[in-house]
This record gives C-alpha cells, sequence and structure tokens, in this order.
C-alpha cells in the first residue's frame, strides 16, 4: 500500500550512493528534513528518515487503513447504527 499525501509529495528528497554511509553525521544531516534516498549500483536501496517524519506516514497509513475500511464496511452493508446496537445489547440476556 502506498499512500501519497500533499505534506509528503512536496518535500524534497536526497540521494546518495551507499558509500556515503561512512560519513554518518553527513546521513544524519541530510536526513533531518527529508527522506533521504540511499542508493547500490544506481537503483534505491533504503530509505532514512527522522522519527517525526515516519510517526507521520505511519498515522497518514493509519488513518487510510481506517478509511478504506469504513468505506468497504458501508458498500457491503456492514455498519450498524451504534443506538441500534446498544440496544440489541440491552435486550440480549446474556449481557442483563
Amino acid at each position: 500500500m502506498y499512500i501519497y499525501s500533499p505534506c509528503i509529495l512536496l518535500i524534497m528528497t536526497a540521494i546518495v550512493p551507499i558509500t556515503e554511509l561512512r560519513n554518518t553525521s553527513k546521513i544524519l544531516d541530510l536526513s533531518e528534513n527529508e527522506p533521504l534516498f540511499i542508493t547500490k549500483n544506481g537503483f534505491g536501496v533504503r530509505v532514512i528518515m527522522n522519527i517525526e517524519m515516519f510517526d507521520r506516514i505511519k498515522e497518514y497509513m493509519l488513518d487510510y487503513e481506517l478509511a478504506e475500511s469504513l468505506r468497504r464496511s458501508e458498500k457491503d452493508g456492514g455498519n450498524v447504527d451504534g443506538f441500534d446496537f446498544i440496544k440489541e445489547l440491552k435486550d440480549d440476556p446474556v449481557f442483563r
């Protein structure tokens, strides 16, 4: 699953070869405010980013998954009105 958010797409990205990983302070500086793409033989192999950005991306993914789950349940008719659900629970002898 890929999440495309305007906040993420507007970020400039840096690309460096894997040999640059020896210079850890440079790598940390480059990945402070933007994702840093690491390449090996000209092909992307890893992305390094700060924790805050990673947490934001996880939140976007969770929001997307929840919205997609709601959309599917509405389409399948799997949603139940909350008041009806509580009424059914109150009427259920197991919960009396």
